[in-house]
């Protein structure tokens, strides 16, 4: 199994259920309130951990009740953590997370010490990196950390897959150095300055992307599924049916398990699928960290849907 290297957030997600989403103005009672491990760079992290990869992360936490928790969490789940940092200024990320009795959600994040997750402590964690075959990274981060990583990446001949959430502007020099783009249709929109409603759609705005250097760009579209696309293929892959409880992390375990599967030697088509029978799992579970699947939970959910490959 080779080396994989998480960089990104760490939150405590506060999870509200809801009858519905509320609009703007309105207020609504919610019938229950828990608290999960979250972030979108720790979710990822489980994710790769709990499907069998060799996973380090870099990250920041508070020194406060939230951040320990979630320290020790990911020790338990097999993450090497040596390149987390305790923040003695500010506090642990927090994400509010509102689910609906459908299953949907809307996310207001406080990003806390991610916020001071800086190049400094990445320079001082570099040789995390060495022998790395990968790197996962998202931008709950400073936009800046994310620049440095993946050119710090690029030098050592690690690939990258940017999760490009939540959406904010990037230069072309870092796209260029991406080998894989997981937006979902909002993040995909932002980056290519287009309107998203169809496939073609899709296919337009990714390619885009890959005029300016990414190499793969696979779109997650929710219950429709993803679609891929690089300069010899594309593909749209449908979502395997499931019954929603809660979408929470379920692009994350989507990467998450692209990064397993690549690193095991599958091509990207076979990891997408992949990571498309991960996903389905994860949305019928409550949280994030708390519902991302086991591999052997994956393996024997694979067989009963005739997966084979």
């Amino acid at each position: 199994m080779e080396k994989i290297v998480v960089v990104g957030s760490i939150n405590m997600d506060v999870v509200i259920r809801v009858p519905h989403i509320p609009v703007v103005g309105e207020t609504v009672i919610a019938y229950d309130l828990k608290n999960y491990g979250g972030g979108k760079g720790a979710n990822q992290a489980v994710s790769i951990a709990r499907l069998g990869g060799t996973v380090f992360m870099i990250g920041r936490v508070g020194n406060d009740e939230y951040g320990k928790k979630l320290y020790e969490g990911l020790k338990i789940d097999s993450i090497d953590v040596k390149g987390i940092e305790f923040d003695y200024e500010i506090p642990t990320g927090t994400a509010y997370i509102n689910v609906s009795e459908r299953g949907e959600n809307n996310i207001v994040v406080y990003q806390g010490a991610n916020k001071r997750l800086n190049i400094e402590q990445i320079e001082k964690h570099e040789d995390i990196f060495d022998g790395a075959k990968m790197c996962v990274i998202q931008l709950e981060i400073p936009v800046e950390t994310v620049e440095f990583v993946v050119d710090l990446c690029y030098r050592k001949g690690i690939k990258v897959i940017l999760n490009p959430a939540p959406a904010c502007e990037l230069p072309d020099t870092l796209l260029e150095k991406v080998y894989i783009l997981t937006p979902n249709e909002t993040e995909l929109a932002f980056l290519s300055k287009s309107k998203i409603e169809t496939i073609a759609d899709i296919k337009k705005a990714s390619k885009y992307l890959l005029d300016k250097g990414v190499q793969n760009v696979i779109t997650t579209i929710g219950e429709k599924g993803s679609f891929f696309i690089n300069k010899d293929t594309e593909k749209l892959f449908d979502a395997i049916k499931v019954t929603a409880v809660d979408t929470t992390a379920a692009g994350d375990s989507f990467t998450g398990a692209l990064a397993v599967a690549l690193s095991e030697g599958k091509n990207i088509e076979s990891a997408i699928e992949f990571a498309t029978y991960v996903a389905a799992l994860t949305v019928t579970k409550e949280g994030a960290q708390s519902s991302l699947p086991y591999r052997d939970e994956v393996e024997k959910f694979i067989k009963e849907r005739g997966y084979n490959k």
